[in-house]
């Protein structure tokens, strides 16, 4: 298990290659899988996400090339190949996702809500081939109905989070599907280094939803938001 002299030994080979010739990287017990960054000339402090702590040494290099390449000239770079394969391993998901949904307070855990099932609306999104079924997708509730997000997805972790909001008998069920598969794309596009994005591919995906106009319509009716 690496430790934080190992992270910041990967971080400060890489960080000379990019001009700076103090580094140093600590874990941070963040629920999200991120970086975060204080600078000035010539030295850089990281705390960096705990999922990282088994993370190969060139995976390691690889996050943080990533990091500092977005730092130093504003570039966008995927992760390396190397990062990919550790992150998308089973064996990442069976370690890091019980932690992940500690870290979670507001879910409970279940697909089973009061009045809707999500595993419902997954399987009726399966029966109409909008998507195959991931075994290791996990769909829950929120406890308290989130207005403002009403669905979230970590890519990483393979979670989706829908607003117990949802959770009424008085909601269309293609609103909720609609939910479900939007979110369901960015869990299917996987694993970035940056914030998910609504751009041109995902737009193209999203617009294979049957009466997607008809939920997108209803959710600005009712003032709620992906």
């Amino acid at each position: 298990m690496n430790d934080n002299n190992t992270l910041t030994a990967a971080f400060s080979e890489i960080g000379k290659e990019h001009g700076y010739t103090s580094v140093t990287a600590e874990f941070s017990e963040f629920k999200e899988f991120k970086a975060k960054w204080r600078r000035s000339m010539g030295w850089i402090e990281f705390e960096v996400s705990d999922y990282l702590k088994d993370a190969p040494e060139d995976a390691l290099k690889g996050v943080a090339e990533t990091i500092f390449s977005r730092i130093t000239i504003r570039s966008e770079n995927k992760y390396s190949d190397a990062m990919l394969e550790w992150m998308r391993a089973d064996a990442f998901i069976e370690k890091n996702r019980p932690l992940y949904l500690k870290r979670a307070k507001n879910i409970t855990r279940t697909h089973v809500g009061e009045h809707r099932n999500l595993e419902e609306s997954y399987q009726r999104l399966i029966d109409i081939g909008l998507v195959t079924r991931d075994d290791n997708a996990l769909l829950t509730w929120t406890k308290q109905p989130n207005v403002k997000r009403i669905g979230y997805c970590s890519p990483l972790m393979k979670v989706i989070m829908i607003s117990s909001m949802l959770d009424n008998a008085d909601i269309p069920e293609y609103v909720l599907d609609y939910v479900v598969y939007h979110e369901l794309i960015h869990m299917d596009e996987g694993v970035g280094p940056f914030e998910q994005k609504h751009d041109a591919n995902f737009r193209a995906k999203e617009s294979m939803c049957p009466m997607l106009y008809e939920a997108v319509d209803w959710l600005k009716r009712s003032r709620l938001y992906l």
